[in-house]
């Protein structure tokens, strides 16, 4: 089966037949002949030369078979001659799987009947259920109640390209039909589309274009839409004059350009069954809005979908007019820094990991202890230390005392940028940072398996992840925000800036900055729906004229979509609550010094000369002095020694 990128081009011709061969009544087969030429040359591009020629074998009779042998012998040679672009199907019908798109298919059958017979089975053949069908008629083969009622069964399997070429004791009329029209909505009625005499058309393609199904004016019908309102996608504004509400938004304007254009008015449809967007699952069920289209009861409905075989196979879809990212929002918050890490914060770990190693080093290598006070002091203090006497010590404390002005005038200008920037904001920037942080997920049980399933995230804890419906997603936002929940909810940026916009309060809710899930809006209508290809047409042209950016920017102020909780960027001067967990250390070491002397004169006055053992003999408080008086040469007196100085043997 060849592919190609448009629509599918189907000629079927049924031929309902008298009892002669060579005409039929007075129609001679040379003349079917030229007709079906002058259908089929002006659109050989469009088939892209390819023709196919089946006979039902439930209906060909002697007689039909003989017509469609003399048919073929006079209509084939032409197209199969030297140079010819033209490649004929002759296999049988049975043995056709589906019909290849844009190309030809011609059936002979014997009356119309038969091809109401046949239509489910040509459904089934043709998997894109349209294209453009010959049917080739005598009089009669079938009635005007029996063509109408054709056209109808036609159009709801949406075949919407037929021809009927209806014979005429002198000429045969090409007849097809439309469905919307004036006073006409949806009915399919016949309408004579050229006539064929003596071989050739009259009015000619150049004033009527027989293949031509493209619905330009829809003549005021009403169109049925399943949507629902999600700003600013979707927005429902009431008219001034009690009609029906009025659409705005990204995607609203969208359906208001083509309801002008088009002529068309609007119905909006919403879903009644608790979904929105809604599925389509395995068995042929749908509900939500996709439900809605299903069930036939709209005409299209639009949005962002996420693309699954079901949905492709059972819809078509127009050229996506917007494309956007499904991000984690949470409610605003400061970082939170303790004293300790307000000041360390300046210095990355790495440079005060190299000081402690230096410092360390000094200390531990640097004799006397003298030497090494010098070197903590050049560190902490900015006055110069006593200098060292021997011309090592003095080299290594000169380059530590240039590398300390160093380090300080740094860390100085370091503190008071860190300390006057704007206040730091959570770092939400990506799903692993979330969960690190610990914040629990909110979303819908379709996104959660699209961003969890096969992905290296896990959530372990089942606690932390809270499922929603789709609907109850504006009420989440406005709990959480008021609550303050540490909770991240899967919704998109424009959603989450039109809520920050519609809720205008001191705390807002930012986006992280990595995309979850990336899906395209479109209008999805059912499958082979008429109307597919006339909105993708307008929807292809809208793009490229900038209305959907100007809709971007009109319905959504990008201004909300800026923190609030940090200020405008200006550098602050310098407070004391700047400084305040500085202090507070500070604070924190001058109370452990005064503990900590304190407990050492408690030790020293009170505790240790109470563990001291008592004893009886008088001890001479004055012994300095008696050996100043007494050198080591002369000996103390006898009862001195005895009595005051010695303690007893």
């Amino acid at each position: 089966m060849v592919k190609h990128s448009g629509a599918p081009l189907l000629l079927v011709a049924s031929v309902a037949l008298s009892r002669c061969v060579g005409s039929l009544h007075g129609q001679p087969a040379e003349e079917w002949v030229s007709c079906v030429n002058a259908v089929l040359d002006p659109n050989a591009a469009t088939v892209k030369y390819q023709l196919n020629v089946y006979a039902l074998a439930g209906t060909a009779t002697g007689t039909v078979d003989a017509f469609r042998r003399d048919l073929l012998d006079r209509l084939l040679p032409p197209l199969m001659a030297n140079g010819s672009l033209f490649s004929v199907n002759l296999a049988p019908y049975a043995r056709t799987v589906s019909y290849n798109q844009r190309n030809l298919v011609l059936i002979v059958m014997e009356d119309v009947r038969d091809v109401l017979a046949h239509l489910p089975t040509l459904v089934a053949k043709n998997v894109e259920s349209r294209g453009y069908f010959l049917l080739l008629l005598v009089p009669g083969g079938g009635g005007l109640e029996l063509t109408a009622d054709l056209m109808r069964r036609l159009w709801d399997v949406r075949i919407h390209n037929v021809l009927l070429a209806h014979g005429r004791p002198h000429w045969i009329d090409l007849v097809g039909y439309d469905a919307y029209g004036p006073r006409c909505c949806e009915c399919s009625r016949p309408i004579v589309l050229d006539r064929c005499r003596a071989g050739a058309l009259e009015r000619g393609h150049a004033r009527t274009r027989l293949y031509d199904r493209f619905a330009r004016n829809l003549h005021g019908c009403r169109l049925r839409i399943a949507c629902f309102e999600r700003a600013p996608f979707m927005q429902f504004v009431s008219a001034s004059d009690g009609g029906p509400p009025r659409l705005a938004g990204i995607e609203g304007s969208l359906v208001e350009l083509l309801a002008e254009r088009l002529n068309f008015r609007v119905e909006v449809v919403q879903p009644v069954d608790g979904r929105l967007w809604g599925r389509i699952y395995p068995n042929g069920t749908a509900d939500g809005a996709m439900g809605l289209l299903v069930d036939g009861a709209v005409h299209l409905t639009l949005g962002g979908y996420f693309p699954y075989p079901k949905l492709l196979t059972t819809t078509t879809q127009s050229h996506n007019y917007y494309t956007t990212d499904l991000v984690l929002a949470v409610p605003e918050a400061l970082a939170t820094f303790s004293p300790l890490e307000q000041l360390l914060k300046p210095f990355q770990p790495a440079i005060w990991v190299l000081v402690a190693v230096e410092l360390a080093a000094g200390l531990a290598t640097l004799r006397p202890p003298s030497v090494a006070l010098s070197f903590w002091r050049a560190f902490v203090g900015e006055s110069l230390p006593v200098e060292p006497r021997r011309a090592v010590h003095r080299l290594v404390l000169l380059l530590w005392l240039l590398q300390s002005t160093l380090l300080r005038d740094c860390y100085k200008g370091s503190l008071v940028g860190y300390l006057t920037e704007p206040s730091p904001l959570n770092d939400i920037h990506s799903l692993a940072v979330l969960l690190a942080a610990g914040y629990r997920f909110a979303m819908t049980d379709t996104i959660y398996h699209k961003v969890f399933d096969g992905t290296q995230y896990r959530l372990a804890d089942t606690a932390r992840l809270r499922l929603f419906a789709p609907a109850d997603g504006t009420a989440l936002l406005e709990r959480t925000i008021r609550t303050r929940d540490r909770l991240a909810l899967a919704y998109t940026r424009e959603e989450i800036v039109k809520f920050n916009e519609r809720n205008r309060t001191a705390l807002n809710y930012r986006t992280s900055d990595e995309r979850l899930l990336t899906f395209h809006f479109a209008m999805y209508f059912k499958r082979s729906s008429p109307l597919a290809a006339t909105a993708d047409w307008y929807i292809r042209r809208v793009l490229a004229s900038g209305f959907v950016m100007h809709w971007h920017h009109q319905h959504l102020d990008l201004r909300f979509q800026r923190p609030t909780l940090a200020t405008a960027g200006q550098a602050e001067v310098l407070h004391v609550r700047h400084l305040l967990g500085g202090y507070l250390l500070l604070l924190g070491g001058l109370s452990l010094a005064t503990a900590v002397f304190t407990c050492e004169m408690v030790w020293v006055r009170w505790w240790r000369p109470l563990r001291r053992p008592v004893t009886t003999a008088r001890r001479y408080p004055y012994v300095r002095e008696l050996w100043q008086c007494y050198p080591r040469h002369r000996q103390l007196p006898g009862v001195v020694q005895r009595r005051l100085l010695l303690p007893p043997r």
